[in-house]
This record gives structure tokens, sequence and C-alpha cells, in this order.
């Protein structure tokens, strides 16, 4: 399969997985959720990938490009929180800006350290 193919079908269904998750929590806290939880599965991709498969660039772009790229929100995640700024919900703001940041750099940690050997 080419490349560009992997990345386009990994995309789509990374789009319709945070479409899913976004449609059950439907405030900025389902995209924290859907940062978090891809911080930690591109973590677990990464080391999985660091230590297999390292060649297999078709399935590597599958799942970290495509699929990842297409499930994580970072340009929702900015617009909500300047939508929190405009609405003057300050601490709400405050807590989603620092927390998908934080939250999101442990997510990815943990998942880099729970890859497999």
């Amino acid at each position: 399969m080419p490349v560009f193919l992997s990345v386009f079908i990994g995309g789509g269904a990374g789009a319709v997985a945070r479409w899913l998750i976004c449609s059950k929590i439907t405030s900025h806290w389902g995209t924290m959720l859907v940062n978090v939880i891809g911080a930690f599965l591109i973590g677990c991709a990464y080391g999985y990938f660091q230590k297999h498969f390292s060649d297999d660039i078709t399935l590597k772009s599958f799942v970290m490009t495509g699929l990842l790229g297409g499930f994580t929100t970072f340009s929702t995640y900015l617009l909500n929180f300047e939508t929190l700024l405009n609405t003057r919900q300050y601490t709400d703001a405050f807590l989603y800006l620092t927390g998908s940041i934080v939250i999101g750099l442990i997510a990815l940690a943990a998942g880099i350290k729970i890859s497999p050997v």
C-alpha cells in the first residue's frame, strides 16, 4: 500500500475516533481528553516503532501521521482556549491550557515508558 494511502485511511479513522469521544463529551474537556489520549498513544507508538518495525514506513505513517494525527486536535485545543478567554472563564481556561500540556506530557512519557520491549 502506498504511504499516502495509509496516511489517508489512518487520518479518517483517527478523525472518526475523535468525533466519537467528542460527541459524548461535548465541551472543551472532550478535546482535552482526546489530546491526552493522543499524547499517550503517540508515546506508545513512538516507543514501539523505535524498537520494532522501524523500517516499515507504511505502518508507522498509518499509525503516527494518519491515525493519531487525525485523532488529536491541537488546533481545536487552541480555539477552545481562546473561546474560554473570550467568555471570561479564566479558571477553566487556565486549567484547560496547563492541564492539557502537563497531563499530556505525563501521558506521552508514560506511553514511551510502557511501550513493548
